[in-house]
């Protein structure tokens, strides 16, 4: 436990996705220039890109997106005056998260992002695998014995521990199906989340094994903050640590409710989530009940100095 107390900072990944999500940072100059540098990155103005509704099926333009906002809004959230203890990122928006931490340069987080998401062409199709969410009472328990029984067969694995109330599953269609039954025997819901590519297991490996090189070129520095990994989660500002959660991000499940006790544990007075919707910040209030979640689209006014992180914390409506 820290002595610092002030807000955390949660960054949403591909589930918070929306195209034109950054158009309300623009109006701040050190977003609209975050954004810009993205420009000189990509060769193109990439907030007009975004907000083309011809481009929204495109993954490398949905998962660049929710980066560079989450980037850009802890950028522009910072130079008014916002304090934060420590920053996780929820999937892709863990990329974010080690930039915006000054644990890697945005410029190698956007060319990785792209890469990442251009490699996923090579894992299985929605058709035949993807992910489900297991949502209801003692999840994780039931999502377990569902990957038991239906994984016997195939592949099939636990992809995400969400909250109390939510896992995520990731597998062949078949054995999803499978799974399915046994969710609903239990008098859980199982849901499919149309789209996704099975990551965070064994059927991504191929699109983690080409990203080795790349992982390996990246330039870490100690960031300004803790930040806490999807795979290993605990607040860290030890590249290394960093760096080796990285390499097991793509096939090691996501650990968002351990993440939330994390951050409750640096000293978290609330957490302040940088999306289009409240999306990862509710999973983490519904694992730490009490703890203030505030959803921020855009910029806000300056924090008095006074008062740097509890002044900016509020409750979802």
């Amino acid at each position: 436990m820290t002595a610092a107390r002030g807000p955390a900072v949660v960054l949403p990944g591909e589930d918070g996705s929306r195209p034109g999500m950054v158009d309300p940072w623009l109006a701040d100059p050190v977003a609209a220039a975050t954004v810009a540098g993205v420009d000189a990155v990509v060769g193109r103005d990439v907030a007009a890109w975004w907000r083309d509704p011809a481009t929204a099926p495109d993954p490398v333009a949905a998962h660049l997106e929710v980066v560079v906002a989450g980037v850009a809004g802890y950028r522009s959230l910072t130079a008014r005056g916002l304090k934060p203890v420590a920053v996780a990122g929820h999937g892709v928006g863990e990329f974010a998260a080690l930039a915006a931490a000054g644990a890697l340069p945005l410029d190698q987080v956007v060319e990785l992002v792209h890469w990442r998401a251009e490699l996923l062409s090579l894992a299985p199709r929605p058709s035949c695998a993807g992910q489900a969410a297991v949502l209801g009472p003692g999840a994780a328990a039931i999502a377990a014995a569902a990957v038991a029984v239906a994984g016997a067969g195939g592949p099939l694995c636990i992809a995400a521990l969400d909250a109390p109330e939510r896992a995520v599953l990731a597998g062949g269609r078949a054995e999803l199906a499978h799974a399915g039954e046994l969710v609903r025997a239990a008098g859980l819901e199982l849901v499919r989340l149309p789209g996704r590519a099975p990551c965070h297991g064994a059927l991504v490996r191929p699109v983690a094994d080409h990203l080795t090189a790349a992982l390996a070129d990246l330039d870490w520095s100690a960031p300004a903050l803790p930040v806490v990994p999807n795979a290993d989660p605990v607040p860290t500002r030890d590249p290394d640590r960093l760096a080796a959660a990285l390499r097991r991000h793509l096939t090691a499940p996501v650990l968002w409710e351990a993440t939330a006790h994390a951050l409750a544990g640096t000293g978290a007075t609330a957490l302040l989530e940088i999306g289009a919707e409240p999306l990862v910040g509710p999973w983490a209030a519904q694992t730490v009940p009490g703890l203030p979640v505030r959803l921020v689209s855009g910029p806000l006014p300056p924090a008095p100095e006074a008062v740097p992180g509890p002044a900016l914390a509020g409750s979802v409506t």
